[in-house]
């Protein structure tokens, strides 16, 4: 094995370009693209690349080092890892999904093989250690605000709705502009900031961060590649894979960590997660008028860990 290979825990390319994006030159953030989508990159020399890019095998190192690999092999060795990850049924269903057509049987059978691949990346990529910061401060907030926008709001709205079964203080933002700035306002000491966000920073989620920080507000970082350009900035930085070229792009592993989340939560303090489910089920008994049958969400206890058994 290469002794200039990345460990698996370091940041990943696409999180390496977000980050070092401001610093590169446009040459060496085309190399920095073309590495992260060409499936042929890996077994490409410097001069190979430059060929392909038009440009210098020289612009190609200093991309290379700019994106902090000691050395072209080094990211050779992270990218041929990535392939035999995508070596599944999923990868090879990508490629030919134009000749799939409109075969449902077909496309479920994609759907499911890519999302099982994501899911196993977040094996990798969601790091034990930078988890269990990120429910230490979750555990500790007086309230839990959840930030999201576009289509990451409705999960946004998921994550609070469970935390409040849970007996938790908690809290959905998604507003955007000016009405942004009154959800602002209502951010307080003692708060945490659950914040989803990916590829980039709007000016809305900047300014949602930007206020986090200014307060001293502790915030868990749900993303796909900016990890490591906000780690200076988030207590905990979760970072797990929503698309692939040429794929589409899912919420898969986004509800993943954030169910992983509430139960860990709920694991710290079962009294008040069991209290609030069943104060859950009363009160719809009473909404009703009559008995209801135990919802389903009364059986998520099931998945909390048992108390030890003392002695």
């Amino acid at each position: 094995m290469s002794t200039t290979s990345i460990p698996t825990a370091g940041p990943r390319l696409a999180e390496r370009l977000a980050l070092h994006a401001d610093a590169l030159s446009p040459g060496e953030r085309r190399v920095g693209e073309f590495l992260g989508s060409a499936d042929e990159a890996p077994f490409l020399s410097a001069l190979e690349i430059a060929k392909r890019l038009g440009t210098s095998d020289a612009t190609v190192v200093r991309a290379v080092k700019a994106l902090g690999y000691p050395g072209l092999q080094a990211l050779r060795d992270e990218l041929i890892g990535d392939l035999r990850e995508r070596a599944t049924p999923a990868a090879r269903l990508e490629r030919s999904l134009e000749e799939l057509g409109a075969q449902p049987a077909a496309i479920l059978d994609h759907v499911l093989e890519l999302q099982i691949g994501f899911l196993e990346e977040a094996r990798r990529t969601v790091r034990p250690e930078e988890f269990t910061r990120a429910v230490d401060v979750l555990e500790a907030a007086d309230r839990v605000i959840v930030s999201g926008l576009g289509p990451t709001g409705a999960l946004c709205e998921y994550l609070v709705l469970r935390l409040r079964r849970f007996l938790r203080q908690a809290e959905a933002v998604n507003a955007t502009g000016l009405r942004l700035a009154d959800a602002l306002l209502g951010f307080r000491s003692g708060d945490a900031l659950v914040l989803v966000v990916y590829e980039s920073l709007d000016d809305d989620t900047a300014a949602t961060l930007a206020r986090a920080n200014e307060l001293e507000i502790p915030v868990v970082l749900v993303t796909d590649s900016l990890g490591a350009k906000l780690a200076s900035r988030v207590a905990a930085a979760l970072t797990a894979p929503r698309s692939r070229a040429g794929s589409l792009s899912t919420v898969t592993t986004t509800v993943a960590i954030l169910d992983a989340l509430l139960l860990g939560i709920g694991a710290r303090d079962r009294e008040h997660a069991l209290a609030g489910l069943a104060e859950l089920n009363r009160l719809r008994e009473r909404v009703a008028g009559r008995h209801v049958p135990l919802d389903r969400d009364l059986r998520d206890v099931d998945l909390l860990p048992a108390e030890p058994a003392a002695g």
